[in-house]
């Protein structure tokens, strides 16, 4: 059980605060359910799951160890572009890796991602609206993650990228 001010990922939502543990009774003949109160960091509003929820994965955030090794072993994680012309095999494809809720799946979607539209520049083309949805969800479970992890601001992880591997984090 998570504990009050305690920093989580919760799914697709990304990192969230637990604000409180309440205990909720659905009916007189139902025991109480303990119930958290989550607060997303980079969104608004706040989410009410029971604790015992399995329907969406619920993790603590990396520490900043997890989050340095992960960083610094991200030259060796590969991409694989994926070039479906089907939108919804494409989509399916890059939920697929979102629903992992494992960062190194995310590196390598985002590295995927970067490949395809370094490719499509290359041929003065850009890659396609679900190609930058997706990247920019990856980008943010990540870099809000590691933000946490690393004790800077979502806006300073690329830098901090950068500046640790000494190139840009798009390949």
């Amino acid at each position: 059980m998570y504990s009050i001010g305690e920093k989580i990922m919760y799914g697709g939502t990304g990192v969230c605060t637990v604000q409180e543990i309440t205990s909720v009774k659905q009916s007189s003949l139902d025991r109480p359910r303990l119930y958290y109160v989550l607060k997303p960091l980079y969104q608004s509003g706040t989410i009410q799951i029971p604790v015992d929820n399995t329907k969406v994965p619920i993790r603590p955030v990396m520490t900043r160890d997890e989050a340095e090794q992960l960083v610094d072993g991200m030259p060796y994680i590969t991409a694989s572009i994926c070039y479906e012309k089907n939108l919804t095999a494409l989509r399916n494809h890059y939920q697929q890796q979102l629903n992992t809720y494992d960062c190194r799946d995310l590196v390598r979607m985002t590295k995927s991602i970067y490949a395809k539209k370094k490719d499509a520049e290359s041929r003065q083309k850009k890659i396609g609206m679900t190609d930058e949805k997706f990247l920019r969800r990856a980008e943010d479970l990540l870099y809000g993650e590691l933000a946490v992890a690393l004790e800077i601001g979502r806006d300073e992880v690329r830098s901090y990228i950068s500046d640790r591997l000494g190139s840009v984090p798009e390949s």
